[in-house]
């Protein structure tokens, strides 16, 4: 999320933020959301959608307003507003495929990563086998696929080679998300912030 300037008030990891065009509580927000990072001074705050009745995430909102107010259950209210409507970058974050496992019977089989300006392989498979790659200290294959039109990149495709009607095959794939993006938000950084540092998913108070 962007904010109109340079942040006065310092944001605390875990907290829920909301906005909207008047309001000095959370719950009068409009749009909700937890903090998953920050930096003292930034113009920007990294955050993930929140459903404040029901306390649990969400699809992010991003319908708030250019000059809507922020206010943080812990920080209080911001001097700076959401700027650009909030400018929601989407992160990209990565993901490993990490294991395969594969049977195929008269064909050849590509793995590739989607992408809408290049898409690369991951794998191209015959016969039956497997494949741990942490079990020979390779942590995985990540996307290095380009192009994300019409949000297709790190979308998994599979295309065959030779395949006759009776042909055909089963793959199995372990994939594993990557961090940062996944883990748990870095709660340490609230020391920095002028806050304490609370091991718990969504500091509310």
């Amino acid at each position: 999320m962007t904010l109109s300037g340079a942040s006065t008030e310092n944001f605390k990891i875990g907290e829920v933020i909301s906005t909207a065009a008047g309001h000095s509580a959370v719950g009068d927000g409009s749009e909700f959301f937890i903090v998953t990072g920050f930096v003292s001074g930034a113009t920007t705050v990294e955050v993930v959608g929140w459903d404040y009745t029901n306390k649990k995430a969400l699809a992010i909102d991003d319908s708030c307003s250019n000059a809507d107010k922020i206010v943080g259950s812990v920080s209080g209210l911001h001097t700076e507003t959401v700027a650009n409507s909030g400018n929601l970058t989407e992160h990209d974050y990565n993901v490993l495929v990490t294991k395969i496992m594969w049977a195929t019977i008269g064909c050849q089989v590509g793995i590739q990563w989607d992408g809408s300006t290049a898409e690369k392989y991951i794998a191209e498979l015959g016969g039956n086998g497997s494949w741990s790659m942490p079990g020979n200290e390779w942590p995985g294959i990540g996307i290095n696929a380009t192009g994300d039109s019409g949000d297709v990149l790190g979308d998994i495709q599979f295309s065959t080679e030779d395949q006759a009607g009776t042909d055909s095959y089963t793959i199995i794939m372990e994939c594993k998300k990557q961090a940062p993006g996944y883990d748990v938000p870095n709660y340490e950084l609230n020391a920095r912030l002028g806050f304490p540092v609370d091991f718990k998913l969504g500091n509310f108070t």
